[in-house]
């Protein structure tokens, strides 16, 4: 095999893999880990949030770094494309932008998105729903390249 294909290969799979884990990761904690936590009595409720949370940080910063790392390399050294394919990449940039900074701030808030003090937050959902867009934005952008590669 060609060592460059075998390098194109590896960031594709790094990128898509890290995606999966990502947003897996937080459908994962809004629909099981939340609900379960705030079930919990209050004390007893921010602690478990704040260690699953800082327990997932480091994943987290390691999985954004594969995402966004891979993602530029497999935009510079892929083909170049036309008009309608550079706008929802750029539609698609942004919610990327969006899943970095809405992460950053989970994974360094308070309690993540657990109930406390009576007050909720949506991160985790805005973070799954962007995520679901990335990738459908993601699999037309696919679409749209000439030779698969």
């Amino acid at each position: 095999m060609d060592l460059d294909v075998f390098v194109h290969l590896l960031f594709r799979f790094l990128h898509v893999a890290s995606v999966i884990l990502l947003i897996g990761g937080v459908f994962y904690a809004r629909q099981v880990l939340v609900p379960t936590l705030n079930e919990l009595p209050e004390e007893m409720r921010k602690r478990a949030a704040r260690e699953s949370q800082e327990r997932y940080r480091a994943t987290l910063f390691i999985l954004l770094a594969l995402i966004v790392g891979s993602g530029l390399y497999n935009f510079m050294t892929g083909p170049r494309h036309g008009r309608t394919y550079e706008i929802w990449f750029g539609v698609k940039m942004l919610l990327v932008a969006h899943i970095v900074a809405a992460s950053i701030l989970w994974a360094t808030s308070p309690y993540g998105d657990v109930t406390a003090d009576g007050r909720g937050k949506r991160r985790l959902a805005s973070l799954a729903i962007s995520g679901i867009l990335v990738v459908l934005i993601s699999a037309y952008l696919r679409s749209l390249t000439l030779g698969g590669m």
